[in-house]
């Protein structure tokens, strides 16, 4: 039997460890809505750039698998983690439900939730996915999420998503609006710490084009393998592509007020149901969302969103799927973004820069992006191919031409390029000539601004 001594030891021992949780996560600032409408920052004002991946089933990982999840993501720059409250598939004793929860399931949330703020990092939480409000009625939802917005209400690293799979109503006969209602207003009462609030999106949709779009502090899309329906309002029968379901976003307001939005559900890589992916379609998913306006963007592998431990089809488990090629280029997206600072509140969607030879084609799409006050410009091409941008409207007493390599995460200044009078068109030629795949980013603007990119 341990001696008295060796229990206060451990007891002193777990209340240090508690500690050291507790001022990790006070440490954390709240995100909150920017005043713009356009991106989430933090309490004191500054960017939060968004950059998740889906860990959705975490519970189903021993601890030291997630260490190496959260270290991993971490160190790229990976800023939100997205889980989901799914019970059932724990592998600690037993399940819990809406009105019985499993204590120790919760308890490992508890724990992964101080592990992200002990690395800086934020958590997206759904409190089940929907079909949770099938057998469940609107008052115990509403006491479900209140139990739950209870429970982390001093957390200030979560973010709330509410419910997985609702926004856009596909599911609307599995999900009637009293019941997300309930559930939303119940997590809002008992989260007294009042953190942002979305709604996470069905499949080809965004919760823009839903009743949910009034209960969220920002839309997401689900575009993942699919992208967007082709019942969304348009001229045509096409399928959206990605920026142009940001674009609609971007478009909408609430009481005359826009919403920030992202793609929380992009394509995933080595997915076991939809394998075949490549590092370039991760990437070029992200930069097309972020320079058409979204705050931020979501990955996912194969792997670890579904908690394996052994390989399955082309996916591999979760320890050996944090190295994945692809996330290491949402890592260096998030690289690139975090150079820009404060500056990156200053950027607002501008296809008008691109004059002509641009297309709706993925492998050769440009999406251009410039600064509210006009002092840069940011051009993702997905191909190598030349193009032309219109200065114009860029300040430009001098102005200094930066590539960025998205695949390598390495910068080159075009050292030819020079300003001339009366001309506002010029013609860039990304380096290399290897087709689609060989994207890159074009950074214009003083040297000032350009300078941060070449630094060591």
């Amino acid at each position: 039997m341990p001696s008295q001594k060796f229990i206060l030891f451990r007891y002193a021992i777990a209340l240090l460890l508690l500690l050291v949780f507790s001022a990790s996560v006070a440490q954390m600032q709240k995100l909150r809505v920017g005043d713009n409408h356009r991106f989430l920052v933090k309490e004191d004002g500054s960017p939060f750039v968004w950059i998740g991946e889906t860990n959705w089933f975490f519970a189903k990982l021993p601890p030291a698998t997630i260490d190496s999840i959260l270290d991993k993501r971490s160190a790229q720059g990976f800023t939100m983690m997205m889980v989901s409250c799914r019970e059932e598939l724990y592998n600690g004793e037993g399940t819990g439900g809406i009105n019985t929860p499993n204590e120790a399931w919760w308890r490992y949330l508890d724990a992964y939730i101080a592990k992200c703020a002990q690395r800086n990092m934020y958590v997206g939480i759904t409190l089940g996915w929907w079909g949770k409000t099938r057998n469940n009625s609107a008052d115990d939802l509403y006491e479900y999420g209140r139990w739950v917005g209870d429970r982390y209400k001093n957390n200030n690293n979560i973010v709330w998503l509410t419910l997985g799979e609702a926004g856009g109503h596909l599911r609307k006969n599995s999900i009637p609006d009293e019941k997300l209602n309930a559930l939303v207003r119940g997590i809002r009462e008992g989260d007294t710490g009042d953190k942002l609030l979305t709604v996470h999106a069905d499949f080809k949709r965004s919760t823009s084009i839903s009743n949910d779009a009034q209960l969220c502090d920002f839309n997401n899309w689900q575009t993942s393998q699919w992208c967007c329906l082709n019942d969304l309002p348009r001229k045509d029968e096409r399928t959206w592509t990605v920026w142009e379901a940001i674009a609609f976003d971007y478009g909408q307001r609430y009481d005359g007020q826009p919403k920030p939005t992202l793609d929380s559900e992009a394509w995933y890589e080595n997915n076991k149901d939809f394998c075949g992916t490549t590092p370039f379609n991760i990437r070029r998913r992200a930069y097309f969302t972020i320079f058409a306006g979204a705050f931020g963007h979501s990955y996912g592998a194969g792997g670890i969103w579904d908690g394996l431990t052994a390989a399955d089809s082309c996916s591999s488990s979760a320890l050996k799927a944090i190295h994945y090629p692809g996330a290491r280029d949402i890592g260096y997206v998030s690289n690139f973004l975090h150079k820009l600072g404060d500056d990156f509140l200053k950027l607002r969607p501008d296809q008008s820069i691109i004059p002509e030879g641009n297309s709706d084609n993925y492998d050769t799409h440009i999406q251009a992006t410039k600064a509210s006050d006009n002092s840069f410009a940011l051009v993702y091409s997905a191909s190598d191919a030349a193009y032309s941008v219109d200065v114009s409207a860029l300040l430009k007493s001098s102005l200094t031409a930066v590539w960025y390599n998205p695949r390598s995460n390495q910068y080159q200044t075009q050292s030819d390029f020079k300003l001339a009078e009366n001309k506002s068109t010029y013609t860039f030629d990304p380096p290399g000539n290897s087709g689609a795949g060989n994207d890159w980013v074009l950074v214009l603007g003083e040297q000032k601004f350009t300078s941060r990119f070449t630094a060591n």
